[in-house]
């Protein structure tokens, strides 16, 4: 067990820490306690994100004392994703007609990668093989991802399709407790969520996974 806590008075924290210390003496020998002896406060320091346009910011590089602008590109419109397919991208439960399906955990179709963004967490998933993501979109979809990570996520869940290398990206929002300094768990900045994702059970047609 990891115990932490928060409180705006640092008198209140180093009461508890006072508390806390029969903790070493009292749990179990050589589990509890740490080397830097009881805990002290420290403070609480929480990320302060904003977005800044981009006409506001007038970029330069300066080489030697000599000052150089910076070209801001301006980019190109977004290419058209295509469709996907619809032979499994429509399937919504047990599979298509006639196919045998198995349920597998999410890692036998998937790589799975997170971190974070401030209190935003990013789950990228990646299929093992082209054939299985049609499956990935049809089985892993918004509902079921905020469902199974609904103890940790507390905000929206949005699902982006990356086409050309047969992934996904969920975007998942107020999903760790703060983020960074400012969380209190164990997984601050959300490494661990993919792999909490990668146990979720999907069903696949059988001949897929044989």
């Amino acid at each position: 067990m990891r115990l932490a806590v928060m409180h705006p008075e640092k008198a209140a924290l180093e009461l508890f820490a006072r508390e806390i210390a029969a903790a070493g003496t009292s749990w179990a020998p050589g589990t509890t306690g740490s080397t830097g002896g009881r805990s002290s406060p420290s403070p609480s320091i929480r990320q302060y994100a904003f977005l800044l346009d981009k006409s506001a910011v007038s970029p330069t590089v300066v080489v030697d004392g000599e000052r150089s602008a910076v070209t801001i590109p301006l980019g190109e419109p977004a290419a058209p994703v295509a469709p996907a397919a619809p032979a499994l991208a429509e399937q919504t439960g047990a599979g298509p007609a006639g196919h045998d399906t198995v349920e597998v955990p999410l890692i036998r179709l998937a790589y799975g990668r997170s971190g974070d963004k401030g209190d935003t967490s990013n789950i990228g998933l990646i299929a093992r093989r082209p054939a299985y993501l049609p499956v990935l979109r049809a089985q892993v979809t918004v509902d079921r991802v905020a469902d199974w990570l609904g103890h940790l996520v507390n905000g929206p869940v949005t699902r982006y399709d990356l086409p050309g290398f047969d992934a996904m990206n969920f975007v998942c929002d107020s999903a760790l407790d703060g983020g960074g300094m400012a969380s209190l768990r164990n997984d601050p900045l959300g490494k661990g969520m993919a792999q909490i994702l990668l146990t979720m059970p999907v069903r696949v047609p059988r001949e897929l996974v044989s």
